[in-house]
């Protein structure tokens, strides 16, 4: 049992990456899972994402990620796509069916727009922000959550400091 075509969201992070352990327990044998990665149309998503980068190192990538450079830059969509390249896989190397995908755009409506290509799950994680940085980015899971065709699963920060 489990999902045929699940859609998870990756940005380099570990936070991030917690959703492979979990996108592997809910996908069915030889699933179809798409990685879509999102280069962040405004500046103040992009120097979020690159602080919590900073916060957390990347296990599967050695490049400071992302990099603080325009979404538009060719270098930017190339790195991003060797990431997901890695992480599609191991994937494979455990029966799946992967793609991969690294979209410029706004991150909510990218990720609902992408799911509408018949996805039964979308599986996130999310930074947990609170405070200030919450007010100025709005929350992409909360935002995915309204606006998604499917369901969401959401792994939270939190996960990662009970393991």
């Amino acid at each position: 049992m489990g999902y045929g075509k699940v859609l998870l969201t990756l940005d380099g992070s570990t936070l991030a990456e917690l959703a492979l352990k979990h996108v592997m327990k809910v996908a069915g044998a030889g699933a179809h899972i798409h990685l879509l990665s999102i280069t962040a149309d405004d500046r103040v998503t992009e120097i979020a994402a690159l602080a919590s980068a900073i916060a957390q190192p990347v296990t599967l990538s050695d490049e400071q990620w992302p990099p603080a450079t325009s979404s538009a830059d060719p270098q930017v969509m190339h790195q991003r796509q060797d990431y997901l390249n890695r992480v599609a896989r191991l994937l494979g190397e455990h029966g799946f069916a992967v793609s991969v995908d690294v979209r410029p755009g706004a991150v909510v409506e990218t990720i609902v727009e992408a799911a509408r290509d018949g996805y039964e799950l979308i599986v996130m994680a999310t930074h947990g922000r609170t405070g200030l940085s919450r007010v100025a980015l709005g929350s992409v899971a909360e935002g995915v959550l309204r606006k998604a065709p499917c369901p969401v699963l959401i792994i939270p920060a939190r996960a990662a400091k009970a393991e």
